[in-house]
């Protein structure tokens, strides 16, 4: 007992005199990197509060945070600064994808996925199906002891069951927990009583936590607007309403007017979250093609072999379905349309980790998807960075190119808002006033295919 009791305090010592000073050394280092100044000199600006852009303007980044900005003809650089040459160049806020999944997956695949949005400028992230162990890791990439975009998170399902619903007093009580447990929104997938349905919103608004997820499709669409739920994660909810009665819900097509001013009246927020059922159609007419797309080489093995068969979901699907679902799919664009003419409030999601849905890689495929549904580059830009900076943080914090601002940007080659699809322009990329260059971010992508033991 007594050589137990050494052995313990050993081990303690150990942690107290090495360990614990490694990780603090880890943080401020971060920190420090976090606090240089930059000055991004005669840079085209997209910033984002309307469509417009700004040309030769130096912006100045201190702290973690936009500093000044103005015309680079008059603004004086700091001394010290690290100079980024934007001449020719453009510079718009980091994306935002506001529906992932971070699963519970061991340290390292964890880390090699959170940097794969970053290495795509997708610098905030909202994850949808939160546990306990998702607020550690939003703590350490706030710390900056893990290196990822800034994190904001939902708790467990509130009700995950079709066919039953929690009672009133527990989903008062989920709630409560939710808050008190430090999430920052509540996510709904399944079915509610309607008693309970309304007191997850009475509870919800005196707490103060928004709430997103699925409709509730026991009870259809019109409660979900009567109660004016807050987001909807999928589009595609509105085709899964209980009053649907077409197999292939061509009788939504003539309702997409109405349906649509409904939602805007209601203030709820969609997210329209094409890319990921368009990728289920593409997995179930061709899965190896899937499989074998160039940004899987820097998923992590053992993820990349749970989405193939025979664990793929989408696997026991008949090819015969994927007509079907193209058909389905081009309903949920014109849905998108319908929400984008009645004023309707878009949010950018792709549903990441779903299979085959490749963080960071995903929300550029979700650009282009909302381009194709008939919004503009700049109202699908918008869409994944002011009004997800607006849903998130009612004081915008982030999510626009102005002084006070996070520093979370993308230095890019081209316009945007005349061609959305820059995934393969980015020149680089500022984290929380953290700056890495295009050969910064290659370089961690080559790493992980490094790490993973493939050829580069």
């Amino acid at each position: 007992m007594k050589w137990r009791g050494y052995t313990s305090f050993l081990f303690g010592l150990i942690v107290f005199l090495v360990i614990i000073p490694i990780s603090i050394q880890k943080a401020k280092q971060a920190q420090a990197s976090e606090n240089r100044e930059f000055a991004f000199v005669n840079v085209t600006i997209i910033p984002m509060d309307k469509e417009r852009i700004i040309e030769g303007q130096t912006v100045i980044v201190r702290d973690g945070k936009i500093n000044q900005l103005g015309p680079a003809f008059k603004t004086s650089i700091p001394e010290g600064a690290e100079r980024i040459d934007g001449k020719g160049k453009y510079l718009i806020p980091g994306l935002v994808d506001m529906h992932v999944h971070l699963k519970d997956i061991d340290d390292n695949e964890m880390s090699a996925l959170l940097q794969l949005y970053v290495v795509n400028g997708v610098t905030t992230v909202l994850n949808l199906s939160g546990i306990p162990r998702h607020l550690e890791i939003r703590k350490k990439v706030a710390e900056g002891t893990l290196f990822g975009p800034t994190i904001y998170t939902s708790g467990p399902y509130v009700s995950s069951v079709t066919g039953s619903s929690p009672t009133p007093e527990e989903v008062e009580r989920a709630v409560i927990e939710q808050k008190r447990a430090g999430y920052d929104i509540i996510k709904i997938h399944g079915d509610f009583t309607r008693e309970a349905y309304r007191r997850l919103f009475v509870i919800a608004r005196r707490e103060g936590m928004r709430v997103i997820g699925h409709a509730p499709r026991n009870l259809g669409i019109e409660a979900m607007l009567e109660e004016r739920q807050d987001a909807v994660a999928h589009a595609e909810e509105y085709i899964y309403d209980k009053n649907s009665t077409s197999r292939d819900f061509a009788d939504i097509e003539p309702k997409i007017p109405v349906i649509a001013r409904a939602t805007a009246r209601a203030g709820t927020w969609v997210v329209p979250n094409l890319t990921a059922f368009k990728n289920v159609g593409l997995q179930v007419a061709d899965m190896d093609a899937v499989l074998h797309r160039a940004e899987m080489r820097y998923v992590p093995p053992g993820i990349v072999r749970l989405w193939g068969s025979p664990t793929n979901p989408y696997s026991r699907l008949g090819k015969e379905q994927s007509q079907k679902i193209q058909a389905r799919y081009k309903v949920l664009e014109k849905l998108t349309k319908g929400f984008r003419d009645a004023g309707v409030r878009l949010l950018a999601g792709t549903d990441a980790m779903n299979p085959c849905v490749v963080p960071g890689f995903s929300l550029h495929d979700e650009l282009r998807d909302l381009v194709g549904a008939g919004l503009t580059p700049y109202e699908a830009l918008r869409a994944s960075t002011s009004n997800a900076a607006e849903f998130l943080k009612g004081d915008r914090e982030f999510g626009t190119i102005a002084v006070g601002k996070r520093a979370d940007l993308i230095l890019v080659d081209g316009n945007r808002l005349e061609n959305v699809a820059f995934a393969q322009r980015i020149e680089g990329v500022m984290i929380r006033g953290r700056w890495l260059s295009r050969p910064e971010l290659q370089k961690k992508l080559d790493e992980l295919v490094a790490s993973y033991g493939r050829d580069r």
